[in-house]
């Protein structure tokens, strides 16, 4: 496991904590918070060869702080075999198999559904069982989701405007895109280069009739300003903007953060 960055508030209140965990294929990241999730006490984000549940054990050894009992302890899944389904269709016996047949899962991995209500919606996907199991059993009250199913609920979608959230990693960034109400993609890729990058955005925005010129694009996640990355994203749409956690005074930007902001401030 590999440290990316750390943040930490030395003069930390004596206040309801939250702990937020992210834990996704080659990425595990937390945060500790206030109740609302507007106030930053300490953050790690790590980079993982695979995120089990040993990765797990070794975060929570070297992190004693994680070990502290928190008003609130909110999880978010960040793998990447997910399959969203319309209430209508949605066959709760035949979800394994689905999963199987798209994403090549076997019995080492289990399978959860998750209800999202507002956009008529249930997100299918498969978290490594032995990790799950770790889950339980570090915070058995913890309130978990899939990443998908927390960034839909950032979703608006009420207006004309199609908007596009990208959040990006450092190997695989994901794309929900939505329009009048309607959610019309939720992917996540792998990528190596800028120009994969823009070969996905670029198919995206192709495929679902949409304009690079009106198109609200919000990014957030390890991107940075002044990177060639962003600046191949700039010259190709032209309403580009970060979406940034409230975290400020940090050393790094803070739109690193947004999905990590975004799962704390559930437990408000």
């Amino acid at each position: 496991m590999k440290e990316l960055f750390t943040i930490e508030n030395p003069a930390v209140p004596s206040v309801q904590q939250v702990l937020s965990l992210r834990l996704g294929n080659r990425h595990l990241g937390y945060a500790i918070t206030n109740r609302t999730g507007e106030e930053l006490y300490k953050l790690g984000y790590f980079r993982t060869e695979e995120t089990d549940g040993a990765a797990l054990a070794e975060l929570l050894e070297q992190t004693p702080a994680l070990k502290e009992a928190f008003y609130s302890v909110q999880v978010a899944y960040d793998f990447a075999g997910h399959s969203l389904l319309s209430s209508t269709g949605y066959r709760p016996e035949e979800s394994g198999n689905m999963l199987k047949a798209l994403f090549g899962i076997n019995g080492n991995e289990a399978v959860i559904t998750e209800n999202i209500a507002e956009w008529q919606l249930y997100n299918v996907y498969a978290v490594p069982a032995e990790l799950l199991h770790r889950v339980q059993q570090y915070f058995p009250a913890a309130q978990c989701r899939h990443q998908f199913s927390l960034a839909i609920k950032q979703l608006q979608g009420a207006g004309d405007t199609a908007v596009m959230l990208v959040d990006f990693r450092q190997d695989d960034f994901s794309i929900l895109v939505t329009r009048q109400s309607r959610l019309l993609l939720a992917q996540t890729y792998a990528y190596s280069t800028p120009e994969d990058v823009l070969y996905y955005l670029l198919k995206a925005v192709d495929q679902l009739g949409l304009s690079q010129q009106e198109l609200d694009l919000q990014v957030s996640g390890l991107i940075d300003r002044d990177s060639a990355l962003f600046k191949e994203i700039v010259q190709y749409f032209i309403q580009v903007e970060f979406r940034e956690s409230p975290w400020q005074g940090l050393e790094h930007p803070a739109h690193y953060f947004t999905s990590l902001n975004d799962l704390a401030r559930c437990a408000s």
